[in-house]
């Protein structure tokens, strides 16, 4: 009896262990897989075109038409099993923001080969360009380093304000960038509201003015619109304003948000040739000083970010 009834339990520790051993294979993870949801849908390194650092942005190599529908999923990005970070799909139509990473839908921004993550700054670090995203991304050869933007200056002429601002490819492939000498003003500023400056209580000195036309269809977009910048090369803009009332002398914060086209783009519009048409958008803060009662605010002392830290120019750029 004693014998039968070791048998008994050895034989179920058998099937025990047979179905655990079963259940782990069933759950080893893919290594390759880089995005999961939380609807049990992944994605792996191979199903990715590229990542651009400057806007946080992943296109993939064909269209993904299920995200137009993720509203209450979640999102994790992994290497080789462990995870990077993760976040969430956030619907436009909700009037408040998430803590940490999301992804806005219902609709989307952009085209449906494209997830871009957003982060809105609150007291947790942003993890978007993390090192450990940065490194897995360039081993698998994913890594764009896209787009920088700095203010070059900021000068006052009576009631006349001329702003300019660089733009510098620090991508490997040549981007088509949005040309405001091209479009004119009021074609540009439908795609940003321009140049803005706060004091440092954050009190707003002035707001870009020049009134803003859309283009016909409001959908639409024009090649002529855009300039070819070579990667490694610079460009700089020159936009003029009318101001209101003049800046006395003083340290102000001055903003300024580069567009890029968005949903216009279709995938297979992506690619001009050889060279990327450069999608999103990069907001910059630079702290300037207005000195001779406001006559010239071309003194660019350093950068800050929207969290309040001040940086150098070499800071600037998001990645190395």
């Amino acid at each position: 009896m004693k014998k039968f009834t070791f048998l008994v339990v050895a034989v179920l520790l058998t099937i025990t262990c047979c179905e655990r051993s079963t259940d782990e294979t069933q759950n080893q993870f893919d290594p390759e897989v880089f995005l999961l949801t939380s609807n049990g849908l992944a994605y792996k390194f191979s199903d990715f075109e590229l990542y651009d650092s400057s806007t946080h942005m992943f296109y993939f190599k064909t269209i993904h038409e299920e995200f137009e529908n993720f509203e209450n999923e979640t999102f994790t990005f992994f290497d080789n099993g462990d995870t990077i970070y993760s976040g969430c799909f956030w619907p436009n139509y909700f009037s408040s923001i998430p803590a940490g990473p999301f992804i806005s839908s219902t609709p989307s921004f952009y085209g449906n080969y494209v997830l871009r993550i957003e982060f809105w700054y609150d007291n947790k670090p942003d993890v978007r360009n993390c090192q450990d995203m940065i490194d897995v991304l360039q081993e698998r050869d994913l890594l764009h380093a896209g787009l920088a933007v700095t203010i070059s200056s900021v000068d006052i002429n009576g009631m006349q304000l001329s702003f300019s601002f660089t733009v510098t490819n620090h991508d490997q492939t040549d981007l088509l960038i949005l040309d405001p000498d091209k479009m004119g003003p009021a074609l540009f500023h439908y795609y940003t509201i321009g140049l803005r400056i706060h004091d440092l209580e954050h009190n707003e000195v002035f707001t870009g003015n020049i009134v803003s036309e859309p283009p016909s269809p409001w959908n639409s977009w024009n090649a002529d619109w855009l300039s070819e910048l070579p990667s490694g090369e610079s460009k700089q803009f020159t936009v003029v304003y009318t101001m209101n009332s003049s800046i006395n002398p003083g340290e102000y914060i001055a903003s300024f948000n580069y567009p890029g086209l968005s949903f216009q783009v279709a995938k297979d519009q992506l690619f001009q040739g050889t060279n990327r048409i450069w999608l999103g958008d990069i907001r910059i803060s630079q702290l300037i000083k207005a000195d001779s009662a406001g006559v010239s605010v071309s003194r660019i002392i350093d950068m800050i970010t929207p969290e309040g830290n001040i940086l150098n120019f070499a800071g600037i750029h998001h990645v190395y």
